[in-house]
């Protein structure tokens, strides 16, 4: 490794550190990044020079003389994260801290013309930008997470069912429009990274799998704080598990896919199918109408004992369990996080689908993993994505500090 490669790397675990644990100490970050006090000083020297750190006095002491203690200055830089669900985009600033600082939501609306609608996209994200005040000097780029297949490097969606997209280059058509550097990547892994990653730079490094359970189902692996995203960039597609091959068609061409049987989108047709065959159930009352039922008005239903409305979730939890305890007995990762949106309707769902995980693991598979539900927020993905733009930012010696 050349000696600028290794300076950057060095520099970045001091940022690190100072992100996750300022107030701080240079004593305290040669520890946490194993790297020696000349180099750590070095550093916080450099990083002081230009603006990026600063000292807010000292310390207690422990025995000595009090150390001098340090702290980003977080107005510094800003990163932009986009989320674009399928119906929602989310817009988050965080600053230098990490810290959200500006959030917006919009429908996402019609999808399709592609290039219509990252027109309209780009127009959301410069008003957003310019309502958080900030010099576009000190933007340093836009991360945007897109559900489906990323292509490695280019930023293409190659294939996305839920928006049916092919071959978009999405990455291409905004940095034509944007005055900002661009990342795109896959929406899994970008809030698969965001929940995994500890604030701590001391406490253990895990395998985590996380997946997202939303209007469609998708996943992604964090070994320690790397995403692992596979030979071609199409890992931790979960929701493509086939888990009936004589099931609904999904959008991705086959059938009895896990996320055809068990996504919000799929929820909601199921109700929708019940009430026009005229099941007797709650649903069509919640919702007003027929076509405006969605995962949300079934959840409703099911929490008021409505037979039909639970038949639907317990039928859901069973088969996501079944496509998790595939995972499981695949990978055995030390954590299972299950984030998005239908994690949002309370505990029973989430108990039904660890009761089908327990039945359906391989014996003595997976006996070391923890089972939470993400704790991050509707904004996850998108400071996901912010910290995905960071770390790329870092890689690309792509900051002005």
């Amino acid at each position: 490794m050349d000696k600028f490669r290794l300076a950057q790397i060095n520099k970045y675990n001091v940022i690190r550190c100072l992100i996750r644990e300022s107030p701080i100490n240079r004593a305290i970050i040669a520890k946490r990044t194993e790297l020696s006090i000349p180099t750590v000083m070095s550093i916080v020297n450099t990083l002081c020079e230009k603006g990026f750190i600063r000292s807010i006095g000292k310390g207690k002491s422990s025995g000595g003389k009090p150390p001098e203690m340090l702290e980003i200055v977080a107005d510094r830089l800003f990163y932009i994260g986009v989320d674009i669900g399928r119906t929602t985009i989310r817009i988050v600033a965080n600053d230098a801290m990490s810290r959200q600082i500006a959030c917006l939501r919009e429908p996402t609306g019609k999808t399709i013309p592609e290039r219509a609608f990252v027109e309209r996209l780009s127009r959301l994200i410069i008003k957003f930008t310019s309502s958080i005040h900030a010099e576009k000097s000190r933007i340093m780029g836009v991360g945007v997470a897109m559900p489906g297949l990323i292509e490695n490097g280019t930023g293409k969606v190659l294939f996305s069912p839920d928006f049916e997209w092919v071959n978009v280059p999405l990455k291409v058509w905004l940095e034509k429009l944007l005055p900002f550097y661009l990342l795109v990547e896959n929406a899994n892994r970008v809030l698969a990274l965001n929940e995994s990653v500890s604030a701590k730079m001391d406490e253990p490094l895990y395998t985590t799998f996380a997946v997202n359970l939303g209007y469609g189902i998708g996943g992604a692996l964090v070994i320690g704080e790397d995403l692992y995203k596979g030979a071609s960039g199409s890992s931790g597609e979960i929701g493509h598990f086939i888990i009936n091959r004589e099931g609904p068609l999904c959008k991705c061409g086959n059938r009895g896919c896990l996320e055809s049987l068990s996504s919000g989108a799929a929820i909601a047709l199921q109700a929708q199918e019940a009430v026009r065959k005229g099941i007797p159930t709650k649903i069509a009352g919640l919702a007003g109408k027929e076509s405006a039922i969605d995962a949300a008005c079934v959840f409703r239903a099911a929490n008021l004992g409505d037979k039909t409305a639970l038949k639907i979730i317990g039928r859901a939890a069973e088969n996501i369990g079944i496509g998790l305890s595939m995972a499981i007995n695949l990978l055995d990762p030390d954590r299972l996080i299950l984030c998005g949106g239908l994690m949002k309707n309370g505990p029973l769902f989430f108990e039904k689908i660890k009761t089908s995980i327990g039945k359906h693991t391989m014996w003595q598979a997976g006996r070391e993993v923890v089972i939470s539900i993400g704790i991050k927020g509707e904004y996850s993905t998108a400071n996901g994505a912010c910290r995905v733009l960071a770390d790329k930012l870092w890689e690309n010696r792509n900051l002005p500090i």
